[in-house]
């Protein structure tokens, strides 16, 4: 990984960071937690084998990830975030709210996965439950589905359904990222197409108590 050569604590970690597709495999790490190699790649699309080879090995060294033999049933090597890895929980959430301007007019030809829009919903909302509620949230886009567990400033998200979903959001990925993101109302977005089952007030609840985006200058939604 090159350096900028510069003194400066923003440079230095841009040196660790600012490489192509390394906030992003972070970003896999935080809404997964602890992923084989081909997890990986599944949530990358677009990354080239041996560039995910090289981004993880300089990641490791780096010290944001480790690697670790799994027992069985798993019985494979699975990659996870450090504590210093973890650190970058906060950064990820920053970009993410940042970037939601640039995500008016909807996904176009960009890939679209359930886990992200989740992640964005964890890391949003999770802070706003109650010390002792948990809120169970389950996405399915196309031949995906994740669900998402949120207690109070905590989180887990897993591949495949959740039966006791609270509320399950079942439809094009741009609708549910704009749901979760707040742009479009769970009524908006079910006139649009949207499959919503469970209470979906108590998701417009949560939604209500976050601050909501402002779009970027001349977007449109």
């Amino acid at each position: 990984m090159k350096s900028y050569g510069q003194f400066c604590s923003v440079a230095r970690a841009l040196d660790a960071v600012g490489d192509r597709w390394v906030l992003l495999i972070v970003r896999e790490l935080l809404a997964l937690g602890p992923s084989r190699y081909s997890d990986l790649k599944r949530g990358l699309p677009g990354i080239a084998s041996n560039l995910l080879s090289e981004r993880l090995k300089t990641m490791e060294a780096e010290g944001l990830v480790e690697r670790y033999d799994a027992p069985p049933p798993i019985g494979t090597t699975l990659y996870r975030l450090t504590d210093r890895g973890l650190e970058l929980r906060d950064v990820v959430h920053a970009l993410a709210r940042w970037g939601l301007g640039r995500m008016y007019g909807g996904a176009g030809a960009d890939a679209a996965q359930p886990q992200w829009s989740a992640l964005f919903a964890a890391l949003e909302l999770s802070p706003r439950l109650g010390p002792e509620t948990e809120f169970v949230l389950s996405l399915h886009t196309g031949d995906e589905t994740v669900h998402a567990i949120l207690r109070h400033g905590t989180f887990e998200i897993r591949r495949g359904p959740a039966p006791d979903a609270d509320v399950t959001l079942t439809g094009d990925a741009t609708l549910v990222g704009a749901v979760l993101s707040g742009y479009l109302t769970t009524d908006e977005a079910a006139d649009l197409g949207l499959r919503i089952d469970g209470a979906p007030s108590v998701l417009t609840d949560l939604m209500h108590s976050a601050p909501q985006p402002s779009p970027r200058p001349g977007a449109t939604p």
